[in-house]
């Protein structure tokens, strides 16, 4: 009897309190509320379409729709940090393998997730299903957010949300991205799949490479594949924005060379400033920019070498000394396994310190949300909503 108490109660622990003990004790927070943030900050923040290019929060087990005191995004902290646009990425697959040569080949971290959360059997295997059934939290999400909260897929949608914030800054989006083509399934009628359940943005590989191409984690480094190729392809002809983060450096260069409409780095550092496999080269970096793309500043450690929101500022004025103001923004990797400065209710933490920085306030709305807004406008869709 002893045996089954014990045996019910280890079931009990992992599909009741893991999910939510792994939420508090990875994605955390270093500043404690309330914010210190100036009155000039406040007052230029609250004029600021604000955009954030990449969180994992559809992957955690919280209800997005109720304000949460662990965790890094939700819908009430989003509309308390005054963000026009929240960027949802679903990352598939996380090879722990990767660099540890004897863990098992087959060993994907995300699995354990998956299942503790409870999700449908049929994304316990299937990579797809898992952004599937991701897609329809966020649709759920907007289905009973009384209008507060829009899913975008086009420029139209996206201009007709915006005029209509000005008049209500209560509300608040998302665009719906997934974090490596894992989900295609090595099927290119899948990115149809995935463009019907609303995604809009592509990242082509994670911690690990894929049908695709190579990451910049890990055993497989190689360019873009015969295959991957005609996912560009397709992407382009959708309007899937390509993102670029993650990707080996081959995998730079052979998508750079191929495609027609500008790309994205959703989270990432510079290697000038902290030098390492994941952050881009400052010649990647240049050629982004000079095809019209935009390069999203990281808030964890590995993409800024530092802890703080100093870290963040620097990583920012360097690239801005790199590739210029135009190419610049958020892109906070929230609810990614990280530890960041604060959450996203806070992020006027960022236009104070950019004050303070000396950043005139055109610069400022650029950063915090304009140069990301003009990257969806270039590369969305103009006929869909």
């Amino acid at each position: 009897m002893s045996l089954i108490i014990l045996s019910l109660g280890g079931v009990l622990f992992y599909f009741f309190l893991v999910p939510p003990l792994f939420d508090i004790l990875v994605n955390r927070t270093r500043l404690h509320k309330p914010y210190k943030i100036s009155a000039d900050a406040l007052a230029l923040h609250g004029t600021l379409d604000v955009v954030d290019l990449h969180c994992d929060a559809l992957i955690c087990s919280r209800n997005l729709l109720k304000r949460s005191s662990y965790g890094h995004v939700d819908i009430p902290r989003l509309v308390e940090g005054n963000v026009a646009l929240q960027i949802f990425t679903i990352p598939t697959k996380t090879p722990v393998r990767e660099g540890v040569p004897w863990i098992p080949t087959d060993l994907d971290a995300l699995t354990f997730q998956v299942v503790a959360q409870r999700w449908p059997l049929a994304a316990w295997t299937s990579t797809l299903e898992r952004a599937l059934f991701c897609a329809h939290r966020l649709h759920t999400v907007e289905a009973n957010a009384a209008g507060k909260f829009r899913i975008l897929r086009s420029v139209q949608a996206l201009e007709d949300y915006l005029e209509n914030r000005k008049q209500d800054k209560t509300m608040t989006a998302g665009v719906l991205g997934v974090e490596g083509l894992h989900c295609l399934e090595g099927k290119l009628e899948n990115l149809e799949v995935l463009f019907n359940a609303g995604i809009r943005l592509g990242g082509l590989v994670h911690l690990g490479g894929n049908e695709v191409g190579g990451a910049a984690h890990g055993r497989d480094s190689g360019g873009l594949t015969p295959f991957g190729e005609s996912v560009i392809q397709r992407m382009e002809e959708k309007h899937i924005l390509i993102d670029l983060a993650h990707a080996s450096p081959k995998l730079i260069d052979d998508v750079l060379n191929i495609t027609t409409r500008p790309v994205v780095i959703s989270h990432t550092g510079f290697k000038g400033v902290y030098d390492n496999e994941r952050n881009l080269s400052d010649t990647h970096a240049q050629h982004i920019a000079a095809q019209g793309g935009v390069i999203g500043i990281g808030y964890f450690p590995w993409a800024t070498g530092g802890k703080n929101v100093a870290s963040i500022i620097h990583t920012v004025r360097y690239g801005i000394d790199l590739v210029g103001v135009d190419h610049i923004a958020l892109g906070s990797d929230y609810d990614g396994a990280v530890t960041t400065p604060f959450d996203i209710s806070g992020v006027a933490l960022i236009t104070d310190a950019l004050i303070q920085a000396g950043i005139s306030s055109e610069d400022i709305a650029k950063i915090m949300g304009e140069n990301a807004l003009r990257l969806f406008r270039d590369t969305l869709s103009v006929d869909l909503k």
